[in-house]
């Protein structure tokens, strides 16, 4: 009833609005570019190359027990820059299966896990790292240096007990696939696709997706029905699960500011949009970064489902209001399937 409510407001709001002029999409898309998307993928490329980096340095200095400290802190700033740009899923980074192959998630049968194990219960072979992006997705990307990395295992160049592989072999083939792909989103959003009106609609489309994945998948899901699923939270092995989403809510919150420029401030469904926003904020700041721990407190998993709320209201407000200010119409859900 509540939804069905809310629903009928913004219908409401949206049919008292005066159409809007057709907007120029070439100047929308080039500021889109120019202050968002290139921006994002630039640090994107940066951060994964620094990863790639540390990783091989750790691995060529390091003894049998040696400090991960270096290693997982650029894991961390890759992780930041790759969850302010994840939501975006079409151009570049659509061909050649590259999201999934930077992060295939979410895992809900542990597929990651499955063959992590396998690939190192066998020795790697000398053309590894050169075959390794024709390898599965799951084992091409964040999720699995993040079991390498964040794993009660050391990462050295020592053979551990029950396994055949060098972890730091592995760990080194990943994270230059990491970056290389990075390398390569970098260089190929460095110009605008030509049709400027289609690419807006696919980038409100990934605003709209963006938020379903967060509420949805990220919140809700691991928030469970009965009882809290803390093991299908992103990256509970780095403990960083709720820090990615408030980069998200941030990423999400710029990208719509992009698109919805020309909206007056006084707009009635645009100011009920920011104030969300700020809800959102709030509330995602107050639950700190480790969404583990807090689900398993009492009131851990109200809070997640609180939250993923406030942003399906979001995605719905945006979804009804704000491909019609654009002259464009949502196209297909790329998480359909999830």
């Amino acid at each position: 009833m509540r939804k069905r409510l809310f629903t009928a407001v913004v219908l409401t709001l949206a049919a008292t609005m005066p159409a809007a002029a057709a907007p120029d999409y070439a100047a929308l898309q080039t500021t889109l570019y120019e202050k968002y998307i290139q921006p994002d993928y630039d640090n994107l490329a940066q951060k994964t190359h620094a990863l790639e980096y540390k990783t091989v340095g750790h691995c060529k200095y390091v003894g049998e027990t040696p400090d991960m400290l270096a290693v997982r802190t650029a894991f961390h700033d890759a992780m930041d820059a790759w969850q302010m740009a994840q939501h975006i899923r079409h151009g570049a980074v659509a061909t050649d299966d590259r999201h999934a192959r930077l992060q295939f998630w979410p895992d809900k049968r542990g597929i990651t896990e499955r063959h992590m194990r396998k690939l190192l219960a066998e020795p790697v072979t000398a053309n590894f790292k050169d075959d390794l992006p024709r390898a599965s997705v799951a084992i091409q990307g964040f999720p699995a240096l993040e079991r390498l990395l964040f794993s009660d295992l050391p990462l050295s160049q020592h053979v551990q007990p029950g396994e055949k592989a060098v972890r730091c072999t592995v760990a080194v083939a990943i994270a230059h696939n990491i970056a290389s792909i990075a390398a390569a989103l970098k260089q190929e959003n460095a110009t605008p696709p030509t049709d400027a009106k289609t690419d807006i609609r696919d980038t409100v489309n990934d605003l709209v997706t963006g938020l379903e994945f967060v509420q949805s998948l990220k919140l809700k899901l691991p928030a469970g029905k009965a009882r809290p699923r803390p093991h299908l939270l992103e990256n509970w092995r780095s403990v960083r699960s709720l820090k990615n989403v408030e980069i998200n809510i941030r990423a999400l919150r710029d990208l719509y500011e992009v698109l919805a420029a020309s909206i007056p401030d006084d707009n009635p469904q645009h100011s009920l949009i920011r104030n969300q926003f700020d809800a959102a904020e709030d509330a995602i700041r107050a639950m700190g970064e480790n969404g583990k721990e807090l689900l398993g407190e009492e009131l851990g998993p109200v809070r997640f489902r609180a939250l993923s709320g406030t942003l399906e209201t979001i995605r719905d407000m945006i979804a009804e209001t704000l491909p019609g200010h654009l002259g464009v119409d949502l196209g297909f859900n790329s998480l359909d399937g999830d």
